[in-house]
Parts: C-alpha cells; structure tokens; sequence
C-alpha cells in the first residue's frame, strides 16, 4: 500500500513558507541541503565579489530562460501598481 501524499507523517518536515503558500521550492530545498542555514552571505560576496556576481548573472539568466514571462509580469504589474500610487499621492486621492 503507498502512503497519501496529502497526509504528512511523522518523519515528514515541517512545510517551509513557500509550501505553506503552494509554492514549489526545490531550489530553497536545495540550497539549503547544499549550503546549510549557516552561511555568511555577505562575507562571501566580499570575499569573492566576482564569482558572486557570475553566479548571480547565470541564475539570472537561467530564471530568465526558465520564467522570464512569468517575472516580467510580476515586475510589470508591480510597477503599474506605485505609479498609480504615486499619482494617486500626487493628485491627493487616497483611494477611500
């Protein structure tokens, strides 16, 4: 008999912020069983800043590749979103 996926178990880990929300997060999995929770982010970017931005471009650019429609929109819409209130602001409508 296999088990319900939709019923944790006991030896099942508590669901992270991003399975909380529905979110796939297997690249927050995998970086964290890779690197651990203790790693000092900014003192590697100081210590190799450019290794740190190669890495930073090619995931920008594999996110890009992978969903670059996906957050295109999401920049699109939140940039729609504070002009329309900073010209709210502007004409003093608050919206209520």
């Amino acid at each position: 008999m296999t088990p319900d996926p939709s019923t944790p178990d006991a030896t099942s880990p508590e669901p992270s912020p991003f399975q909380a929300a529905g979110r796939d997060d297997t690249a927050d999995e995998v970086v964290a069983e890779l690197l651990g929770d203790d790693v000092d982010w900014q003192h590697l970017v100081r210590t190799y800043p450019t290794a740190s931005l190669l890495v930073a471009f090619g995931g920008g650019c594999w996110l890009g590749l992978r969903h670059g429609r996906a957050v295109f929109t999401a920049v699109t819409g939140y940039l729609t979103h504070e002009a329309t209130r900073r010209v709210q602001e502007l004409l003093g409508d608050t919206g209520s």
